[in-house]
């Protein structure tokens, strides 16, 4: 029957790669999108997992100011007391707080690069910054020493400065995909508050817009046992700050990205339901066609079932057929993506992290055996019509 099935598909080829051609456009565009999908996932929670944070405290107006700053690493200055820090560290189930200063540097030939993001943290209280890297001095982290992100171009012992002050690059952090973490250069807070004396000695240099003391945000990590939603609740009842976790921040990101990818998941939507309609249709054709000859199979010995499956084969064979054409085609589409839209991200300093070669197989393989599914679904009424037909009815229909 397979081999039978193989010779009816060959008669009519244009039909037969027609077909295909329209499987695989769909298939293609749904090993693509779920590629890419996959891939934003991984971006995020592989990001997201370097905070290290259950909580982020943020100035009450800060909240749309810190999701920019996260995520694309653009400069985004907002300040807060520090003394916060302490009020929270104080709250039950609160296990580590620690905080974190944004400023930018400025253009002149004080800074060595201008509009950069410097991130100041405190080494003693810390639990997101060091522990994340994968290239460092053997010694201590001290003042005068700064950690780069993975998209810096400086180097473990490079020399910079800012505002006229020179640091040591100590460490470098590996790659987060988050932009903050990115492209910061981290200092020990002390030191950043210390850029404000060192700013005022330049003309050109702005107030630097904070005081001794102030912060840009408080990260918390909760206690295990602790109740999270009351520790944040408990927080959030400063009216001066706002509580932002992790996971709001992912689910936003993460919507806004699907929202993207909704048209074009319609439009495979409605590929898809095409692909089965337009097989029915087409094989309720062929079957109409190949009437007298399903009727002299039938009146030769072939049973019932033997006939659904040779026509449910011809389908699955195309259609697998066609999905194969579809992996192809949905690599050439994800090349575009990466030229294109991808390279986009990058210079957006949004990373986008491709998942690892398995899972890319095993996307591979399931759009293979979806568009089985597709072939099988489709041919399914044909495949039951022709095994109904009588061996006289039909060889009398086809005199």
């Amino acid at each position: 029957m397979l081999g039978l099935a193989l010779r009816n598909l060959q008669r009519k080829p244009f039909r037969t790669y027609a077909l295909a051609i329209a499987v695989a456009i769909a298939i293609g565009a749904v090993f693509a999108t779920a590629t890419i999908l996959w891939g934003v996932e991984r971006s995020l929670a592989q990001g997201f997992s370097k905070f290290g944070a259950d909580a982020l405290v943020v100035p009450k107006g800060a909240l749309v100011n810190i999701k920019t700053a996260l995520l694309t690493g653009e400069p985004s200055t907002f300040y807060m007391k520090g003394s916060y820090g302490e009020q929270i560290r104080n709250l039950a189930g609160v296990s580590k707080v620690t905080p974190q200063l944004f400023l930018t540097t400025a253009s002149g030939s004080h800074c060595i690069v201008g509009n950069a993001f410097l991130v100041g943290f405190d080494p003693r209280t810390d639990f997101t910054v060091m522990p994340w890297l994968y290239q460092k001095q053997e010694r201590e982290f001290a003042r005068g020493d700064v950690v780069v992100g993975a998209n810096n171009n400086y180097q473990v012992g490079d020399v910079v400065y800012f505002y006229g002050e020179t640091f040591t690059v100590f460490g470098k952090l590996d790659r987060t995909g988050i932009g903050l973490y990115d492209n910061a250069i981290f200092l020990h807070i002390d030191q950043a508050y210390d850029l404000i004396d060192s700013s005022k000695k330049y003309a050109d240099v702005p107030d630097m817009g904070f005081a001794r003391g102030d912060v840009s945000a408080l990260l918390v990590q909760i206690g295990s046992t602790a109740k999270a939603n009351l520790i944040r609740f408990a927080i959030a009842k400063n009216p001066e700050v706002r509580v932002v976790t992790a996971g709001n921040i992912v689910t936003s990101v993460r919507q806004n990205l699907t929202a993207l990818f909704t048209g074009t998941v319609a439009l495979i939507v409605v590929l898809i339901i095409g692909n089965v309609l337009m097989i029915s249709a087409i094989f309720s054709t062929i079957v109409n066609e190949r009437k007298k000859e399903l009727g002299l199979l039938r009146a030769i010995g072939a049973r019932r079932f033997s006939v659904f499956s040779l026509v449910l084969s011809e389908s699955i064979m195309l259609t697998t057929f066609g999905g194969l054409i579809g992996l192809g085609l949905g690599v050439i589409l994800l090349r575009i993506f990466a030229r294109s839209i991808g390279f986009h991200l990058e210079t957006l300093n949004i990373p986008f992290l491709w998942p690892p070669l398995y899972q890319v197989a095993l996307l591979a393989v399931a759009a293979v055996i979806f568009a089985l599914l597709v072939g099988a679904l489709g041919a399914l009424y044909p495949a039951v019509a022709g095994s109904r037909i009588e061996p006289y009815d039909a060889i009398r229909a086809g005199e």
